[in-house]
Order: C-alpha cells, then sequence, then structure tokens
C-alpha cells in the first residue's frame, strides 16, 4: 500500500531561457578614391549636357559599380547540418515520445535511452511542429542530472529542422495558476511506473506509467520510493488528448481504493463575525 506524506507548498514554473546565440562577422571594405580634376565651364553650357570629365592622360572612363546580389537565405526552420556537426552535444538519440504537462503543452522528450529532454511549454507549438517521435535529434544546452538535460536548441537530424529556446513573442503576462486551472479536467488513471521522473536537484516529481500517461506530484509527498513496475492509482486534475494523458496528481494509491490525499485540505474561510471575535 502507497502511503503519503502531506506537505503543502507553492511552485512556480521557471521558464528562464537560455536561447542558442550565433556570432556576426562583419567586414568593413574601403574603398580608395581617385582624385580628378573638372574642367573650365563653357561660357554657355546646355542645362542638358553635363561637363564631361577630365580624368587626365591614358585614364579610362570607370565601371558602374555592379548591384550587390544578396545570398539565398535558407528556408525558415531549415539547418546546416555541416555548420551544428562541431557543436558539441548534451544529449542525441530517437525520440521515444513528446512529453506534456498537465496543461496539455509540450514540454520535453522522452529519448529512446530514457533520457529526459526538457523544453519550455511556451515553445509548445514550435516543437510539435519541429519533432516527432521516430525521428534522430541532437540536444544543445545543459545537463540537470545524468538522466535529463535542459535543451537550449533540439536539432531534428532527420528533417534538418531546429527549434530553439527563445522567449515568448509577446510581452503579456501569462494566465495567472487560479485562471489556468480552470482549463484543467478531473482525471483519474492507474498503471504500472515505467519511467521515473526527477527535478533539477534529483528529486523525484513524476512518473510515466505503462499506458504513457505522465503524472505530476510534490516531491516530499510520498513516504515511500517508487520503482518501475510498481502499480500505482492516480487522481488529479489535467489534460487528456490525442497524445495521451497528462495530470497532477491529488490523491495516489496501490489502487483506486487505497488513495491517498498529497495535499492538506484547505482551510474554511473566516467569517466575518468570527473574525470579529478572534475566532480565525
Amino acid at each position: 500500500m502507497l502511503t503519503s506524506s502531506v506537505c503543502i507548498r507553492s511552485s512556480h514554473l521557471a521558464r528562464g531561457s537560455r536561447p542558442l546565440r550565433a556570432a556576426l562577422l562583419i567586414t568593413t571594405l574601403s574603398l580608395p578614391l581617385q582624385a580628378f580634376a573638372l574642367p573650365p565651364l563653357a561660357a554657355n553650357p546646355s542645362p542638358l549636357t553635363p561637363a564631361p570629365l577630365n580624368l587626365g592622360p591614358g585614364a579610362s572612363t570607370p565601371l558602374a559599380p555592379s548591384p550587390m546580389v544578396p545570398a539565398p537565405l535558407a528556408p525558415a526552420g531549415a539547418l546546416d547540418l555541416q555548420a551544428t556537426a562541431a557543436l558539441p552535444a548534451v544529449a542525441e538519440a530517437t525520440v521515444k515520445a513528446i512529453l506534456f504537462n498537465p496543461y496539455g503543452e509540450a514540454d520535453g522528450l522522452r529519448l529512446a535511452n530514457d533520457v529526459i529532454v526538457k523544453f519550455p511549454p511556451h515553445r509548445s507549438q514550435a516543437l510539435l511542429g519541429a519533432v516527432q517521435p521516430g525521428q534522430h535529434v541532437r540536444i544543445l544546452g545543459h545537463a540537470e542530472t545524468p538522466a535529463m538535460v535542459k535543451a537550449d536548441a533540439i536539432i531534428n537530424v532527420t528533417t534538418g529542422n531546429i527549434v530553439v529556446d527563445q522567449p515568448p513573442a509577446n510581452n503579456l503576462p501569462l494566465l495567472p495558476p487560479h485562471l489556468r486551472a480552470q482549463s484543467l479536467q478531473p482525471l483519474q488513471v492507474e498503471g504500472k511506473v515505467d519511467l521515473i521522473l526527477n527535478g533539477p536537484r534529483g528529486e523525484v516529481d513524476g512518473v510515466i506509467l505503462d499506458n504513457q500517461s505522465i503524472v505530476h506530484f510534490p516531491p516530499e509527498s510520498l513516504s515511500v520510493p517508487l520503482r518501475p513496475g510498481v502499480r500505482i492509482a492516480v487522481a488529479g486534475l489535467g489534460t487528456k488528448t490525442a497524445n495521451g494523458v497528462s495530470l497532477e496528481a491529488i490523491r495516489m494509491g496501490s489502487s483506486a481504493a487505497t488513495m491517498q490525499p498529497l495535499y492538506a485540505p484547505a482551510a474554511p474561510a473566516c467569517q466575518p463575525a468570527a473574525a470579529v471575535a478572534g475566532q480565525c
């Protein structure tokens, strides 16, 4: 039987980004100027006929400069794989699955070697448009744990596309948590633990079940360690889409009948009369 210890904490999802930067080398060309002398003006020069230039003996008329033709640009999202071949990758493998948070936003990848790649959820649509399961990817970024990396850029070696971590396109603030939570729905899942998910300090903060359901929970909520193969039942709030189920656990147990709450019940609101009397 899976028991739980209650711990109330507030957490904020850090959305810091480490955008991949490119260096631009600008070469300034200095063209020498050729001095020349103007002949004396005629007595009644024609306003429509400019006086010829005296370029000196043996000089020829200079050629007009050829127009600059810009180099063709690569298609949007395309990547020069040769240019990035020398960049150090923190992970490289075939994509096993795309991961989603409880709001239904793509926020990472599970690779075939079970390395978890974290990516900011506000780039969900860009990630879904650049990477699909079964494709080979290279990850540029840094490792948070041996089995988890934070991606600055994800290179799709199969297609040549790339998706980069960058700030949101606008400066609008994110919806506050209590408004975002209104989009969540009550869900209940049950299955065997397939993979343990960890936080940046190695703490267990979620699992992927054998039915591909993704369960998130506070690290301090479990009094016994989880391991692959253990069967659990979870009830909580999340999103169910064609890509699977992802939820934040509110109750957990070894079965639906033994689920225990992970959070303390909310304190009742203090009524004005009771507040005046000093009872709350």
